[in-house]
């Protein structure tokens, strides 16, 4: 293809990002993308007023009209959402065009359905940009590794949340403070839930699974924790331990299937992951056959973001035939996490009570999990309202199964001497 003609759909941050990028993007001596259409149903918003007074010829007036406009060989989707974006892009590949989104919410949930329906109709869907923004992890797998070859991938792929763990971390801001900070700067929205909770991490890790594997798990099937349960205490210990405290999206392929998990992990300060501070992602691909692969960028924002996509309008530009799928692994069984090991440091938060040590050791001794480190964190006791001593301290136990401290966690939030029930955080082994 020497031209090619592109309609956005939606354009917010992402979208008047991408048409920027196109505008920079200069002509090659025998190829050259075009913006011939935008899809916006609010032309006053603040990314696309000036847009619309200089070029009202652009916009359409609905989606049946951009669908039916026989120029446009590949729609921009930066709508977002699910039902409305998955209408558009259903109809639009059907209708023989290609589709580029960075919809991660989307791909996750309906990449099965979406990536069947394109490949029937010969036709691209392609989304470097819904995993990790400017960081071209889904290209590198995709055009570069051998897939066949993967065998793990840990990555940093949610900014906001990395920035509030950063924080609390160099700074000792609490959960809330960094949060506010957060939304503040831009980094998080008015709802953080996507991120805080971990859903927006998740939801990128289903697409790189798929990427690897050849098959979409459904965001469910992949184990979740969040950041919001995490306190001052924790970042404390971590660092006499040596350790920060990172969100880490993980697939690790073992015999049986895999691993595939996102959690709070605490990890060695000597680990290309724990030194990602900021708003910044990672992502660290580990094979058979090379050496760990690190990949650092800016992970979300509007022209971070817009990169990515160009960068899917030059794939289809060079390449009209879409590609073949990722080869299939033939069965990818998901270990419980109750199955995997892991080093498991717990917080307690407890009234001050004599036996409390003995009482815990016991069920871990019943249970067979050894004791590694025991400290008391009395900066953060204090006084209840009852004139009671509050107790904070943290146990670090020998490498184990999570289903052995789970059970034993089961017995210990019964006591009465429990405030609230233990913070678990955990350290591959």
């Amino acid at each position: 293809m020497t031209t090619l003609n592109v309609a956005i759909a939606g354009y917010g941050t992402i979208g008047s990002g991408v048409a920027h990028v196109i505008s920079q993007h200069g002509e090659h001596p025998d190829a050259k993308i075009n913006l011939v259409g935008i899809l916006e149903k609010d032309t006053q918003g603040v990314f696309v007023r000036s847009m619309f007074e200089q070029n009202p010829e652009l916009f359409y007036e609905n989606s049946e009209q951009l669908l039916e406009d026989k120029q446009v060989d590949v729609i921009v989707e930066t709508i977002g959402g699910k039902d409305f974006a998955r209408e558009l892009i259903t109809n639009a590949l059907q209708r023989g065009k290609h589709v580029i989104t960075a919809n991660k919410d989307l791909i996750a949930v309906h990449g099965s359905e979406l990536t069947k329906i394109a490949r029937k109709n010969g036709r691209h869907l392609l989304f470097e940009a819904a995993v990790a923004g400017a960081i071209p992890v889904l290209r590198l797998l995709k055009d570069y590794l051998q897939v066949r070859d993967i065998q793990g991938i840990q990555g940093i792929l949610n900014g906001t949340t990395n920035y509030i763990l950063s924080e609390m971390e160099s700074n000792d801001l609490s959960f809330e403070k960094a949060l506010s900070q957060a939304q503040e700067l831009g980094f998080a929205e008015a709802d953080p839930t996507n991120d805080i909770k971990g859903f927006d991490a998740r939801y990128k890790l289903v697409i790189l699974t798929y990427l690897i594997t050849g098959q979409w798990l459904t965001p469910e099937q992949i184990t979740l924790e969040g950041i919001d349960h995490l306190e001052l205490a924790d970042f404390e210990y971590a660092e006499r331990m040596g350790r920060h405290i990172k969100l880490v999206a993980n697939l690790r392929l073992i015999e049986k299937g895999a691993q595939v998990y996102v959690l709070p992990l605490m990890i060695k300060k000597d680990d290309m992951l724990a030194k990602i501070s900021g708003s910044t992602n990672a992502v660290t691909l580990s094979g058979k056959f090379s050496e760990d692969i690190t990949l650092i960028g800016k992970g979300a924002g509007s022209l971070p973001t817009a990169s990515a996509i160009v960068s899917d309008l030059n794939k289809v530009l060079r390449h009209p035939e879409p590609f073949p799928p990722p080869p299939t692994t033939e069965k990818l069984e998901i270990e419980p996490l109750e199955n995997i090991r892991f080093r498991h440091t717990l917080r307690f938060e407890v009234r001050d009570h004599p036996g409390i040590f003995g009482h815990i050791g016991g069920i871990f001794e019943r249970h067979s999990i050894n004791i590694y480190a025991l400290e008391q964190l009395p900066q953060y006791h204090r006084i209840g309202k009852e004139g009671e001593e509050i107790v904070i301290f943290t146990l670090t136990v020998q490498d184990c199964q999570e289903g052995l401290v789970l059970r034993a966690l089961k017995e210990i939030n019964q006591a009465e001497y429990m405030l609230k029930p233990v913070v678990l955080l955990r350290e591959i082994v």
